[in-house]
């Protein structure tokens, strides 16, 4: 049998294959380090996600899974800016650590935060803005903010600046700013400052004079979750309110609702944002009373509802407040809806739903970010007499161990 022959490759070609294998070589390390990754390959097979399906399983019931996207799926970002010693080190946090492992260029981000990271490094390598040291307390940049408006492909961000003013920034801001002006990627630039010795855990600063807006248009960044039934809403998302990461997968989520919200519902929606799921009920409600304790949410939810069609809006309505503060209004609803943080519902507002006894049935609709929290509450839940009607998982954040938990829970 005559030998093969060899094949050969030009130099060109030999280059071309060595620049794969080290981009290959690259996401793996990539996949290993970055936490956001660590399940990228099998996003189902994360260990909450196992631990859902089981418990689930438990209760007699089958815990169907949605997964979208695995690439290009985050347009929003918050990311920790540290000093590094090329310039400005950003990125994630390593779990249980205080060292940051560099997410520029991940295949997570949308395109859009990609190109505005890579704008902020490349400005950052000049020496003039330091990141921030948490051993001294000493440093320029803190974190920055990125949100996507998906219709643009426009960037708001945000950077938030270890000083209590513009004027205690100083010129290293002023330079920073307008070096990123000269770039066209920017919906808008918004500044956050949040001193160090505030002594302060929280990322964003949130009093009113913390904020400054220094560039875009006064219009808040707007998004549509095309995909929902029922009459077109824009959403506003200004910086410095709670806006998904995965938005194109938690139209999934709201369009779920709508359909567990039976018409002419009185509809009571506890940590409600600025309306993502219950501005898209109006069609559907005979009133719905949103509430949130952010006091930058009450004006979004406003601004949206006021395009809302004519006939619609005296029904929607919009209380300042925590969760725990609106548990009157519980008993009054046909269906509440409660999409909670991590750590679960306040516990004035479980024991408030497992007191409440309507004449006619009522309706839970609970949308939860953090499972072990939500399969508490649901035992509590359970054992004061609510039953699941309907459950689904979504993978919002695939390659996480992170599952977002959509229960309908009814009560006779």
């Amino acid at each position: 049998m005559p030998k093969r022959k060899r094949e050969t490759k030009t130099p060109t070609q030999l280059r071309n294959a060595r620049k794969r294998k080290a981009k290959k070589r690259e996401k793996a390390t990539a996949r290993l380090q970055d936490p956001s990754l660590v399940y990228i390959d099998d996003p189902l097979s994360a260990p909450t996600v196992l631990q859902a399906k089981h418990f689930f399983k438990e209760l007699g019931q089958r815990l169907p899974l949605q997964l979208k996207a695995k690439e290009g799926w985050r347009s929003s970002a918050k990311l920790a800016v540290r000093r590094g010693a090329d310039g400005l080190k950003i990125g994630l946090f390593l779990p249980k650590s205080h060292e940051i492992i560099s997410v520029l260029g991940c295949s997570a981000h949308h395109p859009a935060i990609n190109q505005a990271l890579e704008a902020i490094t490349v400005i950052g390598a000049s020496g003039k803005i330091k990141g921030y040291d948490e051993l001294d307390g000493t440093g320029d940049l803190r974190y920055v903010k990125l949100d996507v408006e998906r219709s643009t492909e426009l960037v708001q961000v945000t950077l938030v600046w270890n000083a209590s003013s513009q004027e205690e920034a100083g010129s290293s801001l002023s330079w920073l700013l307008k070096k990123l002006k000269r770039h066209e990627l920017w919906h808008s630039i918004w500044l956050n400052f949040n001193a160090a010795d505030k002594h302060t855990s929280r990322i964003l600063a949130y009093e009113k004079e913390a904020w400054l807006q220094v560039h875009g248009p006064k219009r808040f960044l707007r998004e549509a979750l095309h995909s929902v039934e029922g009459e077109a809403v824009e959403l506003c998302f200004p910086p410095f309110v709670f806006r998904q990461a995965n938005l194109c997968a938690f139209e999934d989520i709201v369009s779920l609702a709508r359909h567990f919200v039976p018409a002419q519902s009185v509809v009571v929606e506890l940590y409600g944002g600025v309306g993502t799921i219950g501005l898209h009920l109006a069609d559907r409600v005979s009133s719905l009373v949103c509430s949130d304790e952010n006091p930058h949410n009450r004006l979004c939810f406003k601004r949206s509802a006021k395009a809302l069609p004519e006939e619609l809006r005296p029904h929607l309505s919009y209380v300042q407040g925590d969760a725990a503060s609106q548990v009157k209004s519980v008993p009054t609803a046909d269906v509440v809806i409660v999409d909670p943080p991590r750590k679960g519902l306040d516990e004035a507002v479980l024991q408030a739903l497992c007191r409440s006894r309507k004449k006619k049935q009522q309706r839970l609709i609970y949308v939860s970010c953090g499972f072990p929290a939500f399969q508490r509450d649901c035992q509590k839940l359970i054992d004061a007499g609510w039953t699941v009607h309907h459950a689904e998982g979504f993978i919002l954040f695939p390659g996480a161990d992170h599952l977002e938990t959509f229960c309908v829970f009814d009560r006779a």
